[in-house]
């Protein structure tokens, strides 16, 4: 594998280009979805290309214009929202709120690992940093998100997102 290792389900980035290509770097996407059985692998590779769609609509800001296909391909009519910047539950809202997240110009960081349990999935995605106490120093800050699948769609989802005034943005960058 190029760039990366996957250790204990989790990628190791040794090429940073990986960030900035790994939405349609296939070797690394199925790479971080290999898990021991098909149905295992096709709920992380569901997450996985969730989370690169997205992040491609961001990166090539077409948001307003692909939000609801993007949407209605993955997320189930009656999903249910535990981010406290969300409008509420339900398909529709969850269409609306992406309609206002801000658009920062850059490509959301990478899916590194994901771990299943039952229907229960946490995503761990990995972002260097500028390190706030050594100076010219960065860090990897890994992002974590959990969500639920049920009948292969996102049916609930559970975020470590601090509540942030509208337009702003919720991870403090």
């Amino acid at each position: 594998m190029a760039g990366f290792t996957v250790i204990n389900g989790i990628a190791e980035i040794s090429d940073p280009a990986i960030y900035q290509n790994w939405l349609d770097n296939e070797e690394f996407k199925a790479a971080v979805a290999a898990d021991s059985s098909p149905e295992r692998t096709a709920v992380k590779r569901l997450l996985i290309d969730f989370e690169a769609d997205m992040a491609r609509i961001v990166r090539d800001d077409k948001v307003q214009e692909q939000v609801v296909e993007v949407m209605t391909r993955y997320a189930a009519e009656d999903y249910v929202q535990h981010d406290p910047n969300a409008a509420g539950n339900g398909l529709e809202k969850l269409i609306e709120h992406f309609r206002h997240v801000p658009v920062v110009g850059e490509i959301p960081p990478p899916v590194v690992g994901v771990i299943l349990d039952g229907e229960v999935a946490c995503l761990m995605m990995r972002k260097v940093v500028p390190d706030p106490v050594i100076p010219e120093a960065s860090y990897d800050w890994n992002i974590l998100t959990v969500f639920r699948v049920h009948n292969g769609k996102l049916a609930e989802h559970w975020s470590t997102f601090r509540k942030a005034v509208p337009g702003q943005d919720p991870l403090g960058d």
